[in-house]
């Protein structure tokens, strides 16, 4: 079996013709270079190790498959995705967040050749581990919301790695709305709404961002996505394992697990 773990859906949200989109997550890069100084060098090799136990920890806890091809350097599990992304020829690239493991001038170097490479078109939301000197680079200057527009829907990235929603992220979203095509969002850490508790509950806390357990600002957000009929699906990462769940009626969240395992989210969108 190869690296690339390809989980191929179907998104039908009524366009009038199909669109291609790759989701990846997860992949916390970690590298250093010639011009790294010498502690810099012995945390990359200290977290890349940390890692290799990680990923299998996360894969067994969610009876997801594993093996020696998946024990890689996090570099070379990007240069697989990248490669494989470019095989498929997407309209879009999604990256759901922790692309790398924390900011150095190495990562975000590593990082910015990668993404050079893509053929496609990408749009990335902020992880909790994406820096913050990450953010002008790849967000465009705007780390709480982003998107890219096309024919008949719109992907919208937000970012929500601490755990909480925004008024400003709240009135663009209505602004888009206001575009009448239907929406994607793409955010770091799932949601947990009325309608899907039950199948969220196997995540605790530091996991996902509960309706019943957040600021009055989140909670009237995430009531607005889960009722608005203009929002029709999230793709998400961070709990390093793959999951479905539906936060509204017929809207579908996908949980993708960790690019250090190769998974990529095929998505046929129609």
């Amino acid at each position: 079996m190869s690296f690339i773990q390809e989980n191929k859906l179907v998104i039908n949200i009524g366009l009038n013709k199909e669109y291609k989109l790759i989701h990846f997550s997860d992949v916390h890069l970690i590298t250093f270079d010639e011009t790294s100084l010498k502690e810099e060098v012995e945390k990359a090799i200290k977290q890349e190790e940390a890692w290799y136990n990680v990923r299998v920890d996360f894969a067994r806890h969610f009876n997801e498959y594993y093996s020696n091809e998946h024990l890689i350097p996090s570099k070379e599990c990007l240069d697989k995705l990248i490669e494989y992304s470019n095989l498929h020829n997407p309209d879009c690239v999604l990256m759901s967040g922790d692309i790398i493991d924390y900011y150095s001038e190495s990562n975000l170097s590593y990082l910015k050749r990668s993404l050079n490479k893509l053929n496609s078109k990408y749009l990335f939301c902020c992880g909790n581990h994406d820096n913050e000197e990450c953010y002008d680079f790849l967000c465009n200057g705007d780390r709480e919301f982003n998107y890219r527009e096309f024919e008949e829907f719109i992907v919208v990235s937000l970012d929500n790695s601490t755990k909480i929603f925004t008024i400003n992220q709240l009135h663009k979203l209505k602004e888009l709305v206001k575009f009448n095509k239907p929406i994607i969002i793409m955010i770091h850490i799932p949601i947990v709404t009325k309608y899907n508790e039950d199948d969220m509950e196997k995540f605790d806390s530091y996991f996902v961002i509960n309706h019943n357990d957040c600021d009055d600002i989140s909670r009237n957000f995430i009531d607005y996505i889960t009722e608005e009929s203009s929002i029709k699906a999230i793709l998400c990462g961070h709990v390093h394992g793959a999951h479905q769940s539906y936060f509204g009626k017929n809207k579908i969240q996908i949980c993708a697990s960790s690019g250090l395992i190769g998974y990529v989210n095929n998505i046929t969108l129609k």
